[in-house]
C-alpha cells in the first residue's frame, strides 16, 4: 500500500523541475481539502488518495503522453494501482462528469492549481484557448476539454454551495 511519504518520495526523486514538483504539492493539497470539503457535505472519498493522487499527478509531465506514461510507471513499480488510475485520467480521460470520486476531485483540484496558485476554470483555459487560435482542431480540443471541467466543477459547486475555486473560504 502507498503511503504519502513513499509518493512524496516518488515526486521529490522523479527528475521533474522544481515548478512541477511543486505544482504536485500544491494539487495535492487541494485535492485533499476538496475530498474533506465534499465529505463535509455527504460523500465518502478517500482524502488521503486524492493528497497523493495529486502528489503524483504529473510525475512524467515532461514526456508525451504524460498521464499515460506515468501510470505506467506508477503500475510498474507496483503498491500504486488506485493512485496510477488518478494519475492516468487526470488529462480528462475516464472523467465521470455525472459522479465524483477520487479521480473527479483531483481532476478539479488540478484544473483550479495554475502553478501553485488558485484560479478559476474559466482562467485555467483561456491561455490554452488563446494559444491554439491558429488550429482549429487544438482549440476544439481546448473547448472540450473545457466543457468538460465546467461541468464537473458545477456538480461540485451544487455541493459545496460555492464557487469551486473557492471551495475553502
Amino acid at each position: 500500500m502507498a503511503t504519502t511519504e513513499r509518493c512524496l518520495e516518488l515526486l521529490e526523486n522523479s527528475g521533474m523541475p522544481q515548478h512541477v514538483i511543486d505544482h504536485c504539492k500544491a494539487v495535492a493539497e487541494v485535492s485533499y481539502k476538496l475530498a474533506l470539503a465534499l465529505n463535509a457535505k455527504g460523500l465518502s472519498l478517500d482524502a488521503e488518495l486524492c493528497r497523493r493522487g495529486g502528489l503524483l499527478h504529473d510525475i512524467r509531465r515532461t514526456e508525451h503522453f504524460h498521464s499515460f506514461r506515468g501510470a505506467l510507471y506508477l503500475l510498474e513499480l507496483g503498491g500504486l494501482r488506485p493512485e496510477a488510475l488518478i494519475v492516468g485520467s487526470h488529462m480528462g480521460e475516464f472523467i465521470d462528469t455525472d459522479r465524483i470520486a477520487e479521480k473527479e476531485v483531483v481532476y478539479m483540484a488540478d484544473k483550479i492549481t495554475k502553478g501553485t496558485g488558485r484560479v478559476s476554470v474559466a482562467e485555467r483555459y483561456a491561455r490554452s484557448i488563446e494559444k491554439f487560435k491558429g488550429s482549429e482542431e487544438a482549440m476544439q480540443a481546448a473547448y472540450e476539454r473545457r466543457d468538460q471541467s465546467l461541468t464537473l466543477a458545477a456538480l461540485m459547486e451544487s455541493i459545496l454551495g460555492k464557487p469551486i475555486h473557492e471551495f475553502d473560504k
